[in-house]
């Protein structure tokens, strides 16, 4: 039997004329220096602005230590350790595309993006905490006390979607569980490598319901997460080699082969970005 919730949901669900900005969180402590356009996934109007780890360039002098490498091929033996070492429990494969994505030796900043890492993300405990946070709707818990988010900026707005002041305090969520040392949870299965921390999350409704009769509405949001795979002097300063010596870590001569690659001989950096999607059913109140 058809009740009137559901044959109104049959007859008013409808997508938005274009995607709605309702969300935006950014690293607290990016050293913002460059600027980004996705136009295959954001307005133009929206653009990231990254760090110094998307600059990449030739002959730098490396500011720790003395290399582990001479020429690209030797550097890219080493960089692909990296590998072996942080995604030998899981999703080697995934891991690996993505180096090698890097090791094409790009002539300019591209995205990196793979429906194996969407759902990778949309799994992880962190993104699904993060993106029940930014909703913050009482009955989808977790939520953030005490902050507006996407529901109280609705109920800010008088439940019009077109009208919210968009939230944009939210803090950054991280592909960190687990620990380095014991390369235990993502420092074993290549997300703590890929990724780690997010520089950026983007939040766009795609579709928007409400219904004042009974108090509901139903929301779709895309919630779009973007970090940069590239190293900057303060990542080889604090986890790179001085040299490729006896007593050398593999994972350490690995970083540094990496920056050199990046900064010594001209390989661009990646731009990752993982897509999640949540729908939602809320009560207005």
């Amino acid at each position: 039997m058809q009740t009137k919730w559901t044959f109104m949901l049959n007859l008013n669900f409808c997508k938005l004329l274009r995607p709605k900005l309702v969300a935006f969180a950014q690293d607290s402590y990016l050293d913002t220096t460059a600027e980004f356009i996705d136009s295959e996934a954001l307005p133009s109007c929206v653009a990231p602005i990254f760090g110094p780890d998307l600059n990449y360039g030739l002959r730098r002098k490396i500011p720790y230590g003395s290399g582990v490498g001479a020429t690209e091929a030797e550097l890219k033996s080493k960089i692909l350790q990296l590998v072996n070492i942080f995604a030998s429990d899981a999703n080697t494969d995934l891991t690996s595309d993505l180096f090698n994505s890097f090791l094409k030796k790009n002539n300019e900043v591209k995205v990196f993006s793979d429906q194996r890492l969407n759902t990778l993300a949309s799994n992880h405990q962190n993104i699904k905490s993060f993106c029940n946070r930014a909703l913050s709707a009482p009955e989808h818990p977790p939520i953030t006390a005490g902050q507006k988010r996407i529901h109280q900026a609705l109920k800010n707005a008088n439940w019009s979607i077109e009208n919210i002041n968009v939230p944009i305090n939210l803090g950054v969520p991280a592909f960190n569980n687990g620990t380095p040392f014991l390369r235990s949870g993502d420092y074993g299965n290549g997300l703590g490598l890929m990724i780690n921390g997010i520089q950026y999350v983007y939040v766009f409704s795609t579709s928007y319901n409400y219904f004042p009769d009974i108090e509901k509405y139903i929301i779709n949001l895309d919630y779009y997460f973007y970090d940069v795979f590239g190293l900057d002097d303060d990542d080889l300063l604090e986890f790179g080699a001085k040299g490729d010596g006896l007593f050398s870590r593999a994972d350490s001569v690995g970083i540094t082969a990496w920056w050199q690659l990046q900064h010594q001989f001209g390989y661009a950096p990646l731009v990752t970005r993982c897509k999640v999607s949540r729908s939602y059913e809320v009560t207005a109140i």
